[in-house]
């Protein structure tokens, strides 16, 4: 199993001050004043920076970003935001389920400190590791509604909804099959899985090898358990890519990486899927 973590505590490091920044200016809230043609990514970016920290150990700002994720999401859907311009509307419904992916895997993460009223004096006074957790705050009714939305999305609103053509229509689908799979329907994940549509290069490779996860568990063979590391370890690091006729697939590495581990350890390390999913796991396993 390579390791990766050295490599995550260099780019952390060389960003240090600019996590200061983000957390200062409040830097991805949309303002109230005007539209956004992408209101989810006030969501997903907080996420995404949330777990850069987490992976680098920084558990005190992380907490930060991952709470701003929660709060964004909320506000997005009080003040009804995804549907702001003609550009909105079309990435709807989409938008709505990255923004609700990204709460509950927040919320999951945070446990109980997602509720604090002052998140940073929280982490700076409390380490994350003293508080006492409850892992089941892993809201799979969630993950199951954005798993529809995402593949709702694809089949519906994507340019090549008649014949998965793009590399990020693709993406999308698997990150809705991924969602199904965390909220432990296996069915809907299967049925997913067997659409008639061409996916291709590594999102071909993540499609087999989920498809043969549904079609065997509980009963998987030590090559699966294999490929599912292996698989786990490619998407793990920081720079994975895949290059086609010089232009790189579309990959949301953060996603990819997280979506993969919570996965790995519901199927293949847990005794049932069913079994409290404990975040510091997930995230040690990701980042080593």
């Amino acid at each position: 199993m390579k390791s990766y973590y050295k490599h995550r505590q260099q780019k952390w490091a060389m960003n240090d001050a600019g996590l200061d920044q983000l957390i200062n200016e409040d830097s991805f809230w949309i303002r109230r004043d005007k539209k956004s043609d992408l209101p989810s990514v006030c969501v997903t970016n907080e996420l995404s920076t949330g777990l850069v920290c987490l992976y680098a150990g920084d558990w005190d700002r992380g907490v930060i970003f991952l709470d701003r994720t929660i709060r964004n999401a909320n506000r997005l859907e009080a003040e009804e935001r995804f549907h702001d311009t003609e550009v909105a509307e079309a990435g709807y419904p989409l938008s709505h389920a990255e923004a609700i992916r990204a709460r509950a895997l927040a919320r999951w993460l945070l446990d109980d400190l997602a509720t604090r009223p002052d998140p940073w004096r929280a982490a700076k006074m409390t380490p994350f590791s003293s508080i006492t957790r409850d892992f089941s705050r892993l809201d799979r009714a969630d993950l199951r509604k954005a798993a529809e939305m995402f593949v709702a999305w694809c089949l519906k609103k994507a340019e090549d909804r008649k014949r998965f053509v793009s590399t990020y229509t693709m993406n999308i689908y698997l990150q809705g099959v991924r969602c199904a799979m965390i909220a432990n329907d296996l069915d809907y994940a299967g049925e997913l899985l067997a659409i008639k549509q061409p996916l291709l290069w590594h999102h071909g490779t993540e499609r087999e090898l989920w498809s043969r996860l549904v079609e065997t568990y509980p009963a998987m063979k030590d090559k699966l358990r294999e490929d599912v590391a292996s698989f786990f370890d490619r998407v793990r690091d920081p720079e994975f890519k895949e290059i086609l006729d010089g232009l790189p697939t579309f990959v949301n590495r953060e996603a990819l990486a997280l979506d993969t581990g919570i996965t790995r350890q519901m199927y293949l390390v847990n005794a049932s899927p069913l079994d409290p999913v404990d975040p510091r796991a997930v995230i040690e396993a990701v980042a080593y």
